[in-house]
This record gives C-alpha cells, sequence and structure tokens, in this order.
C-alpha cells in the first residue's frame, strides 16, 4: 500500500460562533463522509493499523482517521458514528489537559471545547479505538529549549501509558510545527509514527515521522472532500449520499 490517506478531524459539531469555524464538521457531514468512504470500498482504521500496511504490497483500501486533541465530542458525536459505519479511529491527546478544556487556544481568542475525562477515554478505548499523544500541553514545539522538548514528547507517552494501560506509539505534533530537534526527539522515544498538518496524502516513501495528513474542512462539501484523497482516479460516480444514514447508537 503506497499510498494513505490520513483524515484529520477537530471538533464534531455545528460551528455556531465559532472563531475557526473550518474546524468543525457537523454530525451530519461526518455521517455523510463515512458513507461516501465505505461505498467506495474503503475502510477507516486506526493509525495503528494503517502504519502497518503502509509501503507493502497491499490492497489500497484504507483511510486512517485522527481526531486531534481529544475533545469529548469525539466520544459523543463521533463515535456512534463511527461504531455503525464499522470504522477504527486514533485520538490524540494532549495529556495534562485530560478532562479540562484547551487552554492552548486561550491566547486566540478561541471559544472553549470540553476534552474527554480519564473514564470517557476509557469508553473510547472500550469501543475498540486507539488512543496516542499529542504532547503534554500543545506547545509550538520548534519554540522550546531541548529540556521542555524532552518532556512535551516524552512525559506525554510515559503519563499517557500509566493511566491507561495501552500502548502509545504515535504522536501528533501541536500546530504541526516541528523541527529537526523535535523529530529526533520524536524518534528517541521510540514512536513508531508522527503526523503533521503537511496537506497530502502520506507516501510509502515518506519519512513515518513527518507524516502529511489531509484536513478535513467543516465547510467543504463532500465532493471537495473526496478530491483530497487523490486515490481513486476515474472511480466511478457513487451517487448522492442519503440525507442521512446516522442511526441512533450509544457512544459506548
Amino acid at each position: 500500500m503506497s499510498r494513505l490517506p490520513i483524515l484529520c478531524y477537530h471538533n464534531i459539531g455545528p460551528a455556531t460562533g465559532a472563531r475557526f469555524p473550518f474546524l468543525h464538521v457537523t454530525e451530519a457531514k461526518l455521517d455523510r463522509q463515512l458513507w461516501a468512504l465505505r461505498r467506495l470500498g474503503l475502510r477507516g482504521v486506526s493509525m495503528m493499523d494503517g502504519i502497518a500496511q503502509l509501503g507493502r504490497r497491499a490492497r489500497g483500501d484504507l483511510v486512517v482517521l485522527t481526531f486531534d486533541d481529544g475533545y469529548r465530542d469525539a466520544l459523543t458525536a463521533a463515535l456512534p458514528l463511527l461504531r455503525s459505519h464499522g470504522f477504527g479511529a486514533t485520538c490524540y491527546l494532549v495529556s495534562d489537559c485530560i478532562g479540562g478544556h484547551n487552554r492552548w487556544d486561550e491566547q486566540d481568542g478561541r471559544e472553549r471545547h470540553a476534552l474527554m475525562t480519564r473514564d470517557e477515554i476509557g469508553q473510547w478505548l472500550e469501543a475498540g479505538m486507539e488512543i496516542a499523544s499529542h504532547s503534554c500541553s500543545h506547545p509550538r514545539l520548534n519554540a522550546r529549549p531541548a529540556p521542555d522538548l524532552a518532556r512535551e514528547i516524552a512525559d506525554s507517552r510515559a503519563s499517557l501509558r500509566r493511566l491507561f494501560g495501552v500502548p502509545i506509539d504515535h504522536f501528533a505534533y501541536p500546530y504541526g510545527e516541528l523541527d529537526a530537534r523535535a523529530v529526533e526527539m520524536v524518534k528517541r522515544c521510540g514512536y513508531r509514527s508522527a503526523v503533521t498538518t503537511r496537506p497530502g496524502v502520506a507516501d510509502g516513501r515518506d519519512d513515518v515521522h513527518r507524516l502529511r495528513r489531509v484536513l478535513v474542512h467543516g465547510q467543504h462539501g463532500l465532493a471537495r472532500f473526496l478530491s483530497q484523497l487523490a486515490v481513486y482516479p476515474g472511480k466511478a460516480p457513487i451517487g448522492a449520499p442519503p440525507k442521512s444514514t446516522k442511526r441512533r447508537a450509544r457512544p459506548c
């Protein structure tokens, strides 16, 4: 599998009054996106499953679904839809902020959003989903001195492993900002992969610690969403999606 789309989501819900509305994907829109992926014969998976296939000679039918920051709506809004479509996903957590809010956004005047508590993250895991590290406090790593860099990358992994007793093998650079020092620290800490916000589809020839992702823009339609995957030229039209494929489901 030489190409692997890695989708990047943030908040799942309406963007009413949001300073950055493109970071909000409604439940209805997410449902249609997952429906379209499934209709194309694609399977949404976690980073663990996606990385295992990247670069191998296998069918290119996987799409990795990632949710940054650990917002509660990943559990309450996204998880029921993931389960109804039979998809997996990875949530990148800010380890020092579990059970709090997105305090790193306060300086930019962004609205508060609740982050999952420890128990809620446990529910995410019980549903078969994966967690990974998004640092301890969500700083701009390329502006940090070496001791802070080590703590943000190494301690977050150790903390999440201690709290949840699961492997923490993947990392997401906060704000997508990185430099050679940050990449080297991620490698030294033993992470199997790390994702950026550099746009594009991951390739088997890429450095697995600098992987590209497709930011899912909350204000784009389904056609634009599918065109970003860039892996199915000439594919027959999938037809118009239903108004909603959403099924009632409990979050866990």
